[in-house]
């Protein structure tokens, strides 16, 4: 984490590929100005956690701030977990009045329903209160089911709903650049 600035990635690749670190996944934002990293990545056994704290700490450039790091090893980096089945991944965006308590209320759903959220991003604007979550309901009785549950959650709440297949989001989200 840090102030951001240009360069923070190619900074915390290029540390990580002279460790020999391979990255296996990753997730970068920029909440306010504020830039937030996580990621998984594979290192050989003589890079130590600490060693990887260190080296990531030291990355600076002149006028900024040096990076907040947290090394976390995993008990089990070689354990492969099943993806989730391209047909039970949807995507849902609720709307509504920005207010306190707004991603509890989306989220208590969710878990209220058996639906894993695998990724959420959040806006305010203009009152507005906007998330958009990538979601498994491999867990849920049915999609009809959810359907009917997403809609009186709707009303009760005042939010808008929409929840769609993530290949019709994807479809129509893309934004296909020239060859």
């Amino acid at each position: 984490m840090s102030a951001d600035r240009v360069g923070i990635i190619a900074d915390v690749a290029g540390c990580l590929s002279l460790l020999q670190g391979d990255i296996a996944d990753l997730r970068q934002s920029v909440l306010q100005g504020y830039f937030t990293m996580i990621l998984l990545a594979t290192f050989p056994p003589e890079v130590t956690a600490d060693a990887l704290k260190t080296q990531l700490s030291a990355i600076s450039r002149p006028g900024h701030p040096p990076l907040e790091v947290a090394v976390t090893p995993v008990a089990n980096p070689t354990a492969v977990t099943q993806p989730v089945a391209p047909e039970n991944i949807y995507m849902l965006t609720a709307s509504g009045q920005d207010r306190i308590g707004f991603v509890t209320t989306v989220a208590a759903f969710c878990a209220d329903h058996a639906i894993n959220i695998l990724d959420l991003a959040t806006t305010a604007n203009d009152g507005r209160y906007m998330m958009i979550l990538q979601v498994d309901l491999s867990r849920c009785a049915s999609l009809a089911t959810v359907q009917r549950a997403l809609h009186q959650f709707a009303q009760k709440h005042t939010i808008q709903l929409v929840l769609q297949h993530n290949d019709i989001f994807e479809a129509t989200h893309a934004i296909n650049m020239p060859s």
